[in-house]
């Protein structure tokens, strides 16, 4: 099961006419998002990225926080609104992410949008797909065997280990596992054939 804490933390990004999806995590009492460094490669210190509610694209001031080092496709941007509840807490973390344990992808590829919408903020609902942790290459690197499609970029990374744990309200919440890449896609050579 996919909690709220997590789905409510998935948004569909634009910068530069680059399509992603991107996710919020909260460090020291301030709410960042995270997505895929190639949808936002032209965003300097100061600028825009357009958020998805309510059927249109929103502008919303954004900061450059960094990049990931090396190749790594994760980029940090700061806004200047929280858009995630605060009550709904998501701890980044491996502890706890094991070898061939169910993993799952959010976001929003080739720009498919159901009917549902989240809040009165009107975010829709990220579509959800399934892979496998199939290899721990490092302590920060995953190999996992699943699909997914443009659009996920920037997405929730897998692996998520939906790990129930109290908060503050008494309910539970899931601990999101590992911030790792945020995909990879190789083609095997018998379709290059």
């Amino acid at each position: 099961m996919i909690t709220s804490n997590v789905i409510h933390r998935v948004f569909r990004i634009r910068h530069g006419g680059n399509e992603a999806t991107g996710f919020t995590l909260d460090v020291d009492d301030r709410q960042y998002i995270v997505t895929a460094r190639h949808a936002v490669a032209t965003l300097q210190d100061s600028g825009a990225v357009d958020i998805f509610a309510h059927g249109v694209w929103n502008s919303s001031p954004a900061r450059l926080v960094g990049h990931a080092p090396g190749e790594r496709d994760i980029s940090v941007l700061a806004v200047d609104r929280q858009l995630t509840p605060g009550r709904l807490t998501m701890e980044p973390t491996s502890k706890g992410v094991i070898y061939g344990q169910d993993v799952f992808f959010l976001g929003f590829p080739y720009g498919l949008l159901g009917k549902f919408l989240l809040t009165e903020h009107g975010h829709p609902l990220p579509l959800v797909k399934k892979a496998t942790v199939s290899l721990f290459q490092s302590d920060e690197v995953f190999l996992l065997d699943g699909h997914n499609n443009p659009g996920f970029s920037g997405g929730v990374p897998p692996p998520i280990k939906w790990t129930p744990t109290p908060n503050n309200g008494g309910g539970s919440n899931a601990r999101r596992q590992a911030l790792s890449g945020v995909h990879r896609t190789d083609e095997e050579a018998s379709l290059q054939q």
